[in-house]
């Protein structure tokens, strides 16, 4: 079982290197200051141990440094440091728990879930994860694409079955970069469905 170094990775800042404050997501009243890449965000732990195992049990498992003498997440010059992510897919997760307009999400991209959601599997979000896949059924994708995104993120396949319908039933039949989007199996399945819907067609 891996330890839990390895499952997320968070000490204190051992180069020094310059960082910047996120120009929202730095709190005054924030309880635990955490740096991604090279930004640091002053936010509350609770938001993150309501929800992931994963960060309640950092955040309990933080131990003062040998350097700082502190423990990490105390202050800006010795942030908790995450390194399995980027500055902006953990803005894009803070968005879903600091979002002034509530259950208003309608404004993200297509990318923008997908990096909400990659954390939110990673980290053990299940809430998060259900609103990722709420918003993504409330986007126009193509059935190719989506697919492959739920195929990625091993999600519902019943939520594509208007996806397959329309590349069953369109007059084109996948080409070769469609094909190897959704896989050699997927794309099997889809040209005998067409082959099928032709077969027992008017």
């Amino acid at each position: 079982m891996p330890s839990h170094q390895e499952l997320l990775s968070a000490m204190c800042n051992p180069d020094n290197r310059p960082t910047v404050r996120h120009q929202i997501y730095f709190f005054p009243d924030g309880d635990i200051m955490i740096r991604v890449e090279d930004t640091v965000f002053c936010i509350h732990t609770y938001f993150l141990t309501r929800e992931s195992n994963r960060f309640r049990l950092m955040f309990i498992s933080t131990v003062p440094c040998r350097r700082c003498r502190e423990p990490p997440g105390t202050s800006e010059s010795n942030p908790l440091v995450l390194r399995d992510a980027t500055s902006e897919a953990f803005a894009d997760l803070l968005w879903v728990f600091y979002n002034p307009e509530y259950f208003n999400y309608s404004g993200a991209t297509l990318e923008k879930w997908k990096r909400i959601l990659a954390l939110a599997q990673q980290w053990g979000f299940v809430q998060v994860e259900k609103l990722c896949v709420q918003e993504l059924e409330k986007l126009t994708i193509p059935p190719v694409e989506k697919i492959k995104i739920y195929q990625d993120f091993n999600l519902n396949p019943e939520l594509l079955y208007d996806s397959y319908v329309e590349l069953v039933t369109r007059p084109e039949h996948l080409n070769l970069e469609e094909g190897g989007k959704v896989g050699f199996l997927t794309s099997m399945k889809i040209t005998h469905a067409r082959e099928l819907a032709r077969a027992t067609g008017p």
